[in-house]
């Protein structure tokens, strides 16, 4: 055997065992955090799909530090692919991560932040969606002619 070959099998081998620690590193940190987390295996090896959940109940203090209501949002419901929330619930999630969500205007805040980004869908009568989950909305908007109806 080429010791090339040799010197790639010895360092795949060393990545493996390193890939083994990492991992049982996240299940640990993940328990912790009280968020559930399925195999690698379960996922079909996806390392680009969310593979985490997480409940609104165990956000954890500081979890939304410096980001704007809508980026905070957005990583939300990244956590929880497919689904929506509603206004009170998002701002219940900030609440609890230590956010300081005082004003009396709070959900009509909120409310306007999603509404005026692309990255959110309003679904459901109140609920909110990230617009990716709703690949078809997005292309009915781009056809030629459709307009959305105004709010009443």
């Amino acid at each position: 055997m080429p010791e090339s070959t040799k010197g790639a099998l010895e360092l795949l081998e060393e990545m493996r065992r390193e890939r083994e620690e990492l991992d049982l590193l996240i299940r640990g940190l993940e328990k912790r955090l009280g968020i559930s987390s399925q195999s690698p295996q379960d996922s079909g090896g996806n390392a680009s799909k969310p593979r985490q959940k997480i409940s609104l109940e165990s956000v954890p203090v500081g979890f939304f530090h410096n980001l704007s209501q809508a980026a905070a949002a957005e990583k939300l419901l990244g956590l929880n692919p497919g689904q929506p929330l509603k206004t009170a619930q998002i701002l219940e999630a900030f609440r609890r991560s230590g956010m300081d969500i005082t004003s009396k205007n709070a959900v009509t805040i909120l409310y306007t932040a999603l509404k005026r980004s692309p990255k959110f869908e309003r679904v459901a009568g109140k609920a909110w969606g990230l617009a990716e989950w709703y690949p078809e909305r997005k292309k009915r908007r781009e056809e030629p002619g459709y307009e959305t109806q105004p709010e009443k």
